[in-house]
Protein backbone atom coordinates (compact mmCIF):
# COMPACT_ATOMS: atom_id res chain seq x y z
CA UNK A 1 0.00 0.00 0.00
CA UNK A 2 2.77 2.00 0.68
CA UNK A 3 3.88 2.08 -3.17
CA UNK A 4 0.55 2.78 -4.05
CA UNK A 5 0.46 6.59 -1.68
CA UNK A 6 3.85 7.77 -2.81
CA UNK A 7 2.64 7.40 -6.57
CA UNK A 8 -0.58 9.14 -5.86
CA UNK A 9 1.38 12.10 -4.09
CA UNK A 10 4.41 12.05 -6.11
CA UNK A 11 1.77 12.41 -9.25
CA UNK A 12 -0.21 15.26 -7.67
CA UNK A 13 2.89 17.16 -6.33
CA UNK A 14 4.60 17.02 -10.20
CA UNK A 15 1.29 18.24 -11.97
CA UNK A 16 1.22 21.44 -9.18
CA UNK A 17 5.08 21.56 -9.89
CA UNK A 18 4.79 21.41 -13.64
CA UNK A 19 1.64 22.95 -14.30
CA UNK A 20 3.04 26.90 -13.84
CA UNK A 21 5.80 26.71 -16.90
CA UNK A 22 3.18 24.44 -19.15
CA UNK A 23 0.67 27.22 -18.85
CA UNK A 24 3.19 29.96 -19.81
CA UNK A 25 3.91 27.58 -23.10
CA UNK A 26 0.47 27.27 -23.76
CA UNK A 27 0.20 30.89 -23.97
CA UNK A 28 3.47 30.80 -26.43
CA UNK A 29 1.67 28.29 -28.60
CA UNK A 30 -1.37 28.95 -29.09
CA UNK A 31 -3.75 26.44 -26.96
CA UNK A 32 -5.68 29.01 -25.52
CA UNK A 33 -9.84 28.78 -24.97
CA UNK A 34 -10.52 32.33 -25.91
CA UNK A 35 -13.80 32.09 -24.66
CA UNK A 36 -12.97 33.21 -21.49
CA UNK A 37 -11.21 36.93 -20.75
CA UNK A 38 -8.71 36.33 -20.36
CA UNK A 39 -8.25 33.06 -22.39
CA UNK A 40 -7.24 30.80 -20.24
CA UNK A 41 -4.35 27.99 -21.22
CA UNK A 42 -5.65 24.46 -22.05
CA UNK A 43 -2.56 22.18 -21.04
CA UNK A 44 -4.01 20.21 -18.71
CA UNK A 45 -3.25 17.12 -20.64
CA UNK A 46 0.84 17.53 -21.10
CA UNK A 47 0.60 18.84 -16.51
CA UNK A 48 -1.65 15.25 -16.20
CA UNK A 49 1.39 13.11 -18.23
CA UNK A 50 3.99 14.78 -17.02
CA UNK A 51 2.78 13.81 -13.44
CA UNK A 52 1.90 10.12 -13.86
CA UNK A 53 5.45 9.50 -16.04
CA UNK A 54 7.07 11.26 -13.27
CA UNK A 55 5.34 9.38 -10.22
CA UNK A 56 5.78 5.99 -12.03
CA UNK A 57 9.44 6.48 -12.86
CA UNK A 58 10.70 7.62 -9.63
CA UNK A 59 8.74 4.96 -7.85
CA UNK A 60 9.90 2.27 -10.48
CA UNK A 61 13.31 3.10 -9.58
CA UNK A 62 13.13 4.20 -5.65
CA UNK A 63 11.03 0.86 -5.17
CA UNK A 64 12.50 -1.74 -6.22
CA UNK A 65 9.44 -4.18 -5.89
CA UNK A 66 7.28 -1.54 -7.20
CA UNK A 67 9.80 -1.15 -10.43
CA UNK A 68 9.65 -5.32 -10.38
CA UNK A 69 5.97 -5.15 -10.61
CA UNK A 70 5.58 -2.19 -13.35
CA UNK A 71 7.86 -3.75 -15.56
CA UNK A 72 5.90 -7.55 -15.57
CA UNK A 73 3.62 -5.99 -17.24
CA UNK A 74 5.85 -4.09 -19.73
CA UNK A 75 3.82 -5.25 -22.61
CA UNK A 76 0.39 -4.24 -21.41
CA UNK A 77 1.82 -1.18 -20.62
CA UNK A 78 3.26 -0.30 -24.23
CA UNK A 79 -0.21 -0.20 -25.71
CA UNK A 80 -1.90 1.11 -23.05
CA UNK A 81 1.28 4.11 -23.06
CA UNK A 82 1.56 4.17 -27.18
CA UNK A 83 -1.92 4.25 -27.71
CA UNK A 84 -1.71 7.68 -24.86
CA UNK A 85 0.80 9.65 -26.43
CA UNK A 86 -1.00 9.11 -30.00
CA UNK A 87 -4.48 10.31 -28.14
CA UNK A 88 -2.16 13.32 -26.39
CA UNK A 89 -0.83 14.32 -29.45
CA UNK A 90 -4.13 14.51 -31.36
CA UNK A 91 -5.79 16.77 -28.34
CA UNK A 92 -2.77 18.90 -28.59
CA UNK A 93 -3.38 19.19 -32.44
CA UNK A 94 -7.13 20.30 -31.64
CA UNK A 95 -6.25 22.69 -28.86
CA UNK A 96 -4.07 24.62 -31.23
CA UNK A 97 -5.93 24.38 -34.63
CA UNK A 98 -9.68 22.72 -33.94
CA UNK A 99 -9.81 19.71 -36.47
CA UNK A 100 -12.56 18.76 -37.97
CA UNK A 101 -15.41 15.99 -36.03
CA UNK A 102 -14.64 13.28 -39.10
CA UNK A 103 -11.07 13.47 -39.38
CA UNK A 104 -10.45 13.52 -35.58
CA UNK A 105 -12.91 10.68 -34.48
CA UNK A 106 -11.41 8.31 -37.65
CA UNK A 107 -7.97 9.19 -36.50
CA UNK A 108 -9.51 8.08 -32.69
CA UNK A 109 -10.79 4.92 -34.50
CA UNK A 110 -7.75 3.73 -35.58
CA UNK A 111 -5.64 4.59 -32.40
CA UNK A 112 -7.95 2.35 -30.05
CA UNK A 113 -7.65 -0.45 -33.05
CA UNK A 114 -3.88 -0.26 -32.87
CA UNK A 115 -4.01 -0.35 -29.17
CA UNK A 116 -6.27 -3.16 -29.86
CA UNK A 117 -3.61 -5.15 -32.03
CA UNK A 118 -1.58 -4.74 -29.30
CA UNK A 119 -3.60 -6.75 -26.81
CA UNK A 120 -5.68 -4.17 -25.01
CA UNK A 121 -9.09 -5.81 -25.79
CA UNK A 122 -12.71 -5.86 -24.42
CA UNK A 123 -13.59 -10.02 -24.74
CA UNK A 124 -16.58 -10.25 -22.24
CA UNK A 125 -19.59 -8.62 -21.83
CA UNK A 126 -21.48 -9.58 -18.97
CA UNK A 127 -25.23 -9.62 -17.38
CA UNK A 128 -26.61 -10.72 -14.38
CA UNK A 129 -28.47 -13.69 -16.34
CA UNK A 130 -25.26 -14.62 -18.01
CA UNK A 131 -21.80 -13.78 -20.40
CA UNK A 132 -21.26 -13.04 -23.72
CA UNK A 133 -17.81 -14.09 -24.75
CA UNK A 134 -16.51 -11.72 -27.69
CA UNK A 135 -14.12 -12.90 -30.28
CA UNK A 136 -12.70 -11.37 -33.71
CA UNK A 137 -14.18 -8.30 -35.39
CA UNK A 138 -17.04 -7.69 -32.26
CA UNK A 139 -14.30 -7.57 -29.94
CA UNK A 140 -12.71 -5.15 -31.74
CA UNK A 141 -15.53 -3.10 -32.45
CA UNK A 142 -16.70 -3.19 -29.02
CA UNK A 143 -12.94 -2.35 -27.65
CA UNK A 144 -12.87 0.43 -30.17
CA UNK A 145 -16.21 1.74 -28.89
CA UNK A 146 -15.38 1.52 -25.52
CA UNK A 147 -12.23 3.55 -26.18
CA UNK A 148 -13.43 6.06 -28.28
CA UNK A 149 -16.52 6.30 -26.78
CA UNK A 150 -14.81 7.11 -23.25
CA UNK A 151 -12.38 9.54 -24.24
CA UNK A 152 -15.50 11.28 -25.71
CA UNK A 153 -17.39 10.68 -22.78
CA UNK A 154 -15.18 12.91 -20.67
CA UNK A 155 -14.24 15.58 -23.68
CA UNK A 156 -17.86 16.30 -23.55
CA UNK A 157 -18.53 16.39 -20.21
CA UNK A 158 -15.39 18.93 -20.09
CA UNK A 159 -17.56 21.89 -20.45
CA UNK A 160 -17.81 23.67 -16.82
CA UNK A 161 -14.98 24.54 -14.51
CA UNK A 162 -13.60 21.18 -12.65
CA UNK A 163 -16.77 18.80 -13.72
CA UNK A 164 -14.34 16.24 -16.15
CA UNK A 165 -11.75 16.64 -13.68
CA UNK A 166 -13.02 15.53 -10.52
CA UNK A 167 -16.01 13.21 -11.83
CA UNK A 168 -12.49 11.07 -13.59
CA UNK A 169 -10.64 11.38 -10.05
CA UNK A 170 -13.62 9.46 -8.50
CA UNK A 171 -13.41 7.20 -11.84
CA UNK A 172 -9.86 6.70 -11.56
CA UNK A 173 -10.12 5.68 -7.94
CA UNK A 174 -12.20 3.09 -8.51
CA UNK A 175 -10.25 1.40 -10.97
CA UNK A 176 -7.18 1.71 -8.91
CA UNK A 177 -9.46 -0.51 -5.46
CA UNK A 178 -10.45 -2.65 -8.73
CA UNK A 179 -7.01 -3.18 -9.74
CA UNK A 180 -5.93 -4.22 -6.65
CA UNK A 181 -8.67 -6.22 -5.57
CA UNK A 182 -8.50 -8.82 -8.52
CA UNK A 183 -4.92 -8.61 -8.39
CA UNK A 184 -3.36 -6.31 -11.04
CA UNK A 185 -0.73 -4.25 -8.84
CA UNK A 186 1.07 -2.40 -11.96
CA UNK A 187 -2.52 -1.25 -13.05
CA UNK A 188 -3.41 -0.46 -9.91
CA UNK A 189 0.06 1.79 -9.52
CA UNK A 190 -0.84 3.39 -12.67
CA UNK A 191 -4.44 4.17 -11.99
CA UNK A 192 -3.02 6.06 -8.22
CA UNK A 193 -1.06 8.04 -10.42
CA UNK A 194 -3.47 8.99 -12.64
CA UNK A 195 -5.68 9.80 -9.31
CA UNK A 196 -2.98 11.80 -8.19
CA UNK A 197 -2.20 13.78 -11.24
CA UNK A 198 -6.14 14.46 -11.46
CA UNK A 199 -6.08 15.65 -8.29
CA UNK A 200 -2.80 17.96 -8.33
CA UNK A 201 -4.94 19.48 -11.25
CA UNK A 202 -7.71 20.41 -9.69
CA UNK A 203 -6.41 23.50 -7.43
CA UNK A 204 -5.72 24.90 -11.43
CA UNK A 205 -9.12 23.97 -12.62
CA UNK A 206 -11.42 24.81 -10.15
CA UNK A 207 -13.96 27.53 -10.38
CA UNK A 208 -12.94 30.22 -11.33
CA UNK A 209 -10.12 28.00 -12.96
CA UNK A 210 -6.80 29.09 -14.55
CA UNK A 211 -5.76 26.21 -16.76
CA UNK A 212 -8.42 23.68 -18.71
CA UNK A 213 -7.91 20.13 -19.88
CA UNK A 214 -8.41 20.86 -23.34
CA UNK A 215 -8.35 18.34 -25.67
CA UNK A 216 -5.63 16.71 -24.91
CA UNK A 217 -6.35 16.58 -21.38
CA UNK A 218 -9.99 15.10 -21.84
CA UNK A 219 -9.17 12.68 -23.93
CA UNK A 220 -6.11 11.29 -22.78
CA UNK A 221 -7.64 11.01 -19.32
CA UNK A 222 -11.12 9.01 -20.86
CA UNK A 223 -8.86 7.08 -22.81
CA UNK A 224 -6.52 5.84 -19.91
CA UNK A 225 -9.33 5.33 -17.88
CA UNK A 226 -10.86 3.06 -20.78
CA UNK A 227 -7.36 0.93 -21.14
CA UNK A 228 -6.89 1.00 -17.54
CA UNK A 229 -10.41 -0.27 -17.14
CA UNK A 230 -10.25 -3.06 -19.15
CA UNK A 231 -7.03 -4.07 -18.09
CA UNK A 232 -7.78 -4.01 -14.51
CA UNK A 233 -11.08 -5.70 -14.68
CA UNK A 234 -9.12 -9.15 -16.21
CA UNK A 235 -9.12 -12.34 -14.68
CA UNK A 236 -11.83 -11.23 -12.31
CA UNK A 237 -15.69 -12.93 -12.33
CA UNK A 238 -16.75 -12.25 -15.86
CA UNK A 239 -19.78 -9.39 -14.64
CA UNK A 240 -16.78 -7.13 -13.37
CA UNK A 241 -15.62 -6.82 -16.82
CA UNK A 242 -18.58 -4.29 -18.11
CA UNK A 243 -20.79 -3.51 -14.61
CA UNK A 244 -17.29 -2.10 -12.72
CA UNK A 245 -15.90 0.40 -15.61
CA UNK A 246 -19.34 1.61 -16.45
CA UNK A 247 -20.06 2.19 -13.20
CA UNK A 248 -17.08 4.03 -12.03
CA UNK A 249 -17.94 6.06 -15.02
CA UNK A 250 -21.80 6.16 -14.94
CA UNK A 251 -21.61 10.46 -14.96
CA UNK A 252 -19.88 10.53 -18.38
CA UNK A 253 -21.62 7.86 -20.06
CA UNK A 254 -24.90 9.03 -19.10
CA UNK A 255 -23.85 12.36 -19.77
CA UNK A 256 -22.84 11.58 -23.62
CA UNK A 257 -25.67 8.72 -24.31
CA UNK A 258 -28.55 11.39 -23.66
CA UNK A 259 -26.20 13.81 -25.54
CA UNK A 260 -26.44 11.74 -28.95
CA UNK A 261 -30.09 10.30 -27.97
CA UNK A 262 -31.04 14.18 -27.86
CA UNK A 263 -29.93 15.22 -30.99
CA UNK A 264 -31.24 12.35 -32.55
CA UNK A 265 -34.23 12.78 -31.41
CA UNK A 266 -34.22 16.35 -32.25
CA UNK A 267 -33.10 15.26 -36.10
CA UNK A 268 -29.53 16.57 -35.55
CA UNK A 269 -26.01 15.33 -36.30
CA UNK A 270 -25.17 13.40 -33.06
CA UNK A 271 -21.67 15.27 -33.33
CA UNK A 272 -22.99 18.69 -33.33
CA UNK A 273 -22.46 20.65 -30.10
CA UNK A 274 -24.98 22.14 -27.84
CA UNK A 275 -25.54 23.48 -24.14
CA UNK A 276 -27.78 20.92 -22.91
CA UNK A 277 -24.98 18.58 -21.22
CA UNK A 278 -25.90 17.70 -17.89
CA UNK A 279 -23.33 20.81 -16.16
CA UNK A 280 -25.50 23.55 -18.46
CA UNK A 281 -28.60 21.70 -17.24
CA UNK A 282 -27.64 22.28 -13.16
CA UNK A 283 -26.38 25.80 -14.11
CA UNK A 284 -29.98 26.15 -15.70
CA UNK A 285 -31.72 24.79 -13.07
CA UNK A 286 -30.20 27.46 -10.88
CA UNK A 287 -26.94 26.45 -9.17
CA UNK A 288 -23.79 28.04 -8.55
CA UNK A 289 -20.51 26.60 -10.10
CA UNK A 290 -19.32 24.92 -7.13
CA UNK A 291 -22.87 23.51 -6.68
CA UNK A 292 -22.94 21.76 -9.74
CA UNK A 293 -19.37 20.42 -9.00
CA UNK A 294 -20.89 19.02 -5.57
CA UNK A 295 -23.92 17.61 -7.62
CA UNK A 296 -21.50 15.98 -9.99
CA UNK A 297 -18.49 14.69 -7.74
CA UNK A 298 -21.48 13.32 -5.10
CA UNK A 299 -23.06 11.04 -7.78
CA UNK A 300 -19.58 10.47 -9.03
CA UNK A 301 -18.87 9.00 -5.70
CA UNK A 302 -21.58 7.48 -5.15
CA UNK A 303 -21.91 4.85 -8.48
CA UNK A 304 -17.97 4.75 -8.00
CA UNK A 305 -18.67 3.44 -4.71
CA UNK A 306 -21.57 1.68 -6.07
CA UNK A 307 -19.41 -0.49 -8.69
CA UNK A 308 -17.29 -1.47 -6.13
CA UNK A 309 -20.23 -4.18 -5.09
CA UNK A 310 -19.91 -6.40 -8.19
CA UNK A 311 -15.86 -7.23 -7.66
CA UNK A 312 -17.89 -9.96 -5.55
CA UNK A 313 -21.07 -9.73 -7.20
CA UNK A 314 -24.15 -11.41 -5.76
CA UNK A 315 -27.90 -10.76 -5.34
CA UNK A 316 -27.51 -7.88 -2.93
CA UNK A 317 -25.35 -6.21 -5.07
CA UNK A 318 -28.04 -6.36 -7.97
CA UNK A 319 -30.44 -4.87 -5.79
CA UNK A 320 -28.23 -1.90 -4.30
CA UNK A 321 -27.60 -1.31 -8.29
CA UNK A 322 -30.99 -1.24 -9.13
CA UNK A 323 -32.29 1.27 -6.49
CA UNK A 324 -29.13 3.63 -7.15
CA UNK A 325 -29.10 3.58 -10.97
CA UNK A 326 -33.01 4.17 -10.89
CA UNK A 327 -33.09 6.83 -7.74
CA UNK A 328 -30.44 8.96 -10.56
CA UNK A 329 -32.34 8.24 -13.39
CA UNK A 330 -36.08 9.65 -11.38
CA UNK A 331 -34.04 12.61 -10.04
CA UNK A 332 -32.05 13.07 -13.43
CA UNK A 333 -36.02 13.44 -15.14
CA UNK A 334 -37.88 14.86 -12.60
CA UNK A 335 -35.55 17.89 -11.99
CA UNK A 336 -33.53 18.14 -15.04
CA UNK A 337 -36.35 18.39 -17.54
CA UNK A 338 -34.87 15.91 -20.21
CA UNK A 339 -37.71 16.52 -22.84
CA UNK A 340 -35.97 14.40 -25.48
CA UNK A 341 -35.76 11.64 -22.62
CA UNK A 342 -39.50 11.62 -21.97
CA UNK A 343 -40.45 11.96 -25.27
CA UNK A 344 -38.85 8.45 -26.21
CA UNK A 345 -40.51 7.37 -23.01
CA UNK A 346 -43.48 8.77 -24.80
CA UNK A 347 -42.92 6.82 -27.83
CA UNK A 348 -41.94 3.85 -26.14
CA UNK A 349 -45.60 3.41 -24.29
CA UNK A 350 -47.00 4.36 -27.93
CA UNK A 351 -45.03 1.25 -28.97
CA UNK A 352 -46.30 -1.05 -26.32
CA UNK A 353 -50.09 -0.03 -27.18
CA UNK A 354 -48.96 -0.86 -30.78
CA UNK A 355 -51.56 -3.49 -31.22
CA UNK A 356 -54.54 -2.11 -29.54
CA UNK A 357 -54.04 1.06 -31.68
CA UNK A 358 -53.57 -0.60 -35.09
CA UNK A 359 -57.00 -2.59 -33.86
CA UNK A 360 -58.64 0.77 -33.37
CA UNK A 361 -57.21 2.35 -37.07
CA UNK A 362 -58.40 -0.94 -38.56
CA UNK A 363 -61.64 -0.62 -37.25
CA UNK A 364 -61.71 3.38 -38.44
CA UNK A 365 -61.28 2.46 -42.17
CA UNK A 366 -63.75 0.04 -42.02
CA UNK A 367 -66.04 2.50 -41.08
CA UNK A 368 -65.21 5.12 -43.31
CA UNK A 369 -65.99 2.49 -46.36
CA UNK A 370 -69.59 2.37 -44.93
CA UNK A 371 -69.62 6.22 -44.47
CA UNK A 372 -68.94 6.75 -48.47
CA UNK A 373 -72.03 4.92 -48.79
CA UNK A 374 -74.32 7.47 -46.74
CA UNK A 375 -77.03 8.92 -49.46
CA UNK A 376 -79.11 10.56 -46.86
CA UNK A 377 -78.17 12.85 -43.85
CA UNK A 378 -79.64 10.28 -41.72
CA UNK A 379 -77.52 7.60 -43.02
CA UNK A 380 -74.86 9.37 -42.50
CA UNK A 381 -75.89 10.63 -38.94
CA UNK A 382 -75.74 6.34 -38.42
CA UNK A 383 -72.82 5.54 -40.21
CA UNK A 384 -71.01 8.46 -37.92
CA UNK A 385 -72.53 7.12 -34.95
CA UNK A 386 -70.86 3.78 -35.83
CA UNK A 387 -68.03 4.85 -36.53
CA UNK A 388 -67.50 7.29 -33.12
CA UNK A 389 -69.57 5.51 -30.41
CA UNK A 390 -66.54 3.57 -29.17
CA UNK A 391 -64.27 6.37 -29.76
CA UNK A 392 -61.76 7.82 -27.00
CA UNK A 393 -63.48 11.53 -27.56
CA UNK A 394 -65.57 12.58 -24.60
CA UNK A 395 -68.07 15.14 -26.98
CA UNK A 396 -68.92 13.78 -30.76
CA UNK A 397 -71.01 16.74 -32.24
CA UNK A 398 -72.64 17.16 -35.82
CA UNK A 399 -73.55 20.60 -37.25
CA UNK A 400 -75.21 21.48 -40.79
CA UNK A 401 -76.43 24.22 -42.02
CA UNK A 402 -77.57 25.68 -45.30
CA UNK A 403 -74.36 27.38 -47.45
CA UNK A 404 -76.18 30.66 -48.00
CA UNK A 405 -76.90 31.12 -44.56
CA UNK A 406 -74.33 29.93 -42.22
CA UNK A 407 -75.24 32.06 -39.50
CA UNK A 408 -78.39 31.74 -39.94
CA UNK A 409 -80.33 28.16 -39.26
CA UNK A 410 -78.15 25.10 -37.87
CA UNK A 411 -79.21 22.10 -36.58
CA UNK A 412 -76.71 20.53 -34.35
CA UNK A 413 -76.42 16.64 -32.61
CA UNK A 414 -74.79 15.46 -30.08
CA UNK A 415 -73.68 11.39 -30.31
CA UNK A 416 -75.40 10.04 -27.36
CA UNK A 417 -75.89 6.18 -26.08
CA UNK A 418 -74.84 4.97 -29.99
CA UNK A 419 -76.69 8.01 -31.40
CA UNK A 420 -76.94 11.65 -32.46
CA UNK A 421 -79.84 13.58 -30.57
CA UNK A 422 -80.72 17.33 -31.22
CA UNK A 423 -78.59 19.23 -28.80
CA UNK A 424 -76.38 21.60 -28.30
CA UNK A 425 -73.76 21.84 -26.07
CA UNK A 426 -70.67 24.53 -25.44
CA UNK A 427 -66.83 23.31 -25.26
CA UNK A 428 -65.60 23.23 -22.11
CA UNK A 429 -62.38 24.97 -20.85
CA UNK A 430 -60.86 22.09 -20.16
CA UNK A 431 -61.37 20.75 -23.55
CA UNK A 432 -59.50 20.78 -26.89
CA UNK A 433 -61.01 20.34 -30.35
CA UNK A 434 -61.16 18.99 -33.53
CA UNK A 435 -62.93 20.78 -36.13
CA UNK A 436 -63.60 18.48 -39.58
CA UNK A 437 -65.52 20.91 -42.12
CA UNK A 438 -67.23 19.09 -45.37
CA UNK A 439 -69.83 20.40 -47.66
CA UNK A 440 -72.90 19.18 -49.60
CA UNK A 441 -74.53 20.32 -52.62
CA UNK A 442 -76.03 23.45 -51.07
CA UNK A 443 -75.18 22.91 -47.75
CA UNK A 444 -72.54 23.08 -45.40
CA UNK A 445 -71.42 20.25 -42.40
CA UNK A 446 -69.00 20.29 -39.24
CA UNK A 447 -67.95 17.18 -37.64
CA UNK A 448 -66.31 18.60 -34.23
CA UNK A 449 -64.41 15.88 -31.64
CA UNK A 450 -63.77 17.22 -28.38
CA UNK A 451 -61.75 15.68 -25.76
CA UNK A 452 -60.54 17.05 -22.10
CA UNK A 453 -57.10 17.96 -21.08
CA UNK A 454 -54.92 15.37 -19.12
CA UNK A 455 -56.45 12.18 -20.50
CA UNK A 456 -53.86 9.66 -21.50
CA UNK A 457 -52.74 9.49 -25.04
CA UNK A 458 -55.22 8.54 -28.35
CA UNK A 459 -55.05 5.48 -29.66
CA UNK A 460 -56.78 6.60 -32.73
CA UNK A 461 -54.42 8.54 -35.59
CA UNK A 462 -55.72 11.56 -35.98
CA UNK A 463 -53.66 11.66 -39.37
CA UNK A 464 -55.81 8.56 -40.41
CA UNK A 465 -59.02 10.71 -38.82
CA UNK A 466 -57.94 13.37 -41.75
CA UNK A 467 -56.82 11.26 -44.63
CA UNK A 468 -59.39 8.73 -44.35
CA UNK A 469 -62.57 9.82 -42.33
CA UNK A 470 -62.52 13.46 -44.08
CA UNK A 471 -62.58 12.33 -47.72
CA UNK A 472 -65.25 9.64 -47.08
CA UNK A 473 -67.20 12.38 -45.47
CA UNK A 474 -67.18 14.62 -48.12
CA UNK A 475 -67.90 12.15 -50.54
CA UNK A 476 -70.72 11.45 -48.79
CA UNK A 477 -71.80 14.69 -48.30
CA UNK A 478 -71.50 15.37 -52.06
CA UNK A 479 -74.03 12.51 -52.73
CA UNK A 480 -76.79 14.52 -50.46
CA UNK A 481 -78.59 16.99 -52.64
CA UNK A 482 -80.53 18.99 -49.51
CA UNK A 483 -80.83 18.72 -45.85
CA UNK A 484 -83.77 19.78 -43.82
CA UNK A 485 -82.38 22.51 -40.99
CA UNK A 486 -84.18 23.72 -38.17
CA UNK A 487 -82.96 25.98 -35.00
CA UNK A 488 -81.58 24.62 -31.88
Amino acid sequence: MGSYLVVFFLAAAAVVLALPPLMRIAHRVGALDNTRQPPMPRIGGWGLAFGVTAALLLVGVVFEPAGLTLAGEKHSFVAVAGGAIAILLLGTVDDIRPLAAAPKFLLQILIAAGVYALGVRVQAVSFPFGSLHLIGVVSLAVTILWLVGLSNAFNLLDGADGVAAGSAFFSATAVFIMSVALGHPAIGLVAAALAGALLGFLPFNFPPARAFLGDAGSLLTGFLLAALGVQGSTKGPTLVAIAVPLLAFAVPVFDTTTSFLRRIVRGESPFAGDHDHLHHRLIRAGLSPRQVLAVVYGTSAVFALVSMLFINPGVRSYAVVLVVVGTAVWLVVRFLRLHELNELARVAKHGLLKPRSIAVNVQLRRAAETLEGAHTLEELRNALATLLSRSEFDEVLLRVAPASDRRGTTSTWRLSDGGFVAETIRRRIDEWEVICPFQGNGWNGELRLRRRFGRPSLLLDLNLLLEVVQPALAHAAGQIDSVATSSN
